[in-house]
């Protein structure tokens, strides 16, 4: 049951927008791919395409939920500028939240998550580069 809220959310974007759907659907296979090769290969850890599926579905959720709250605490104590150490804790709280996204979905130590999250960043970054050149 937990699966038809993703599907739900692509068919609505393939209704709406059929090219950025077929971009995400692109990306997401190309990343899940990547994570199950990597929890493999880099970290000896045997993981199903669902598995890292809702690894991918999980990392791009948390820092998403992160960003809210943010935004929510920012809108409540007027404090909407961050600089300095603050800077750097916000970020330290994102990519802690991105290595934990894959920690609850892979049951992975933090050193493994976080070599799986390397990987898939520079994996999803030149992909994106690539779709976004080829159109």
């Amino acid at each position: 049951m937990p699966i038809l809220l993703p599907i739900l959310a692509f068919i609505a974007l393939l209704a709406f927008a059929p090219e950025a759907a077929m971009k995400l659907g692109a990306w997401f296979a190309v990343t899940t791919v990547t994570v199950r090769i990597s929890a493999d290969k880099l970290v000896g850890c045997a993981v199903s395409y669902g598995e890292a599926a809702w690894a991918v579905i999980y990392a791009a959720i948390a820092p998403v939920l992160v960003i809210f709250g943010l935004l929510s605490f920012g809108a409540s104590t007027g404090i909407t500028e961050f600089q300095g150490a603050g800077t750097i804790v916000i970020l330290a709280i994102l990519l802690g939240s991105f290595i934990a996204a894959f920690m609850l979905a892979l049951h992975t130590s933090f050193k493994d998550s976080a070599i799986i999250a390397a990987v898939t960043t520079v994996t999803s970054v030149a992909l994106a580069l690539l779709i976004r050149g080829l159109t």
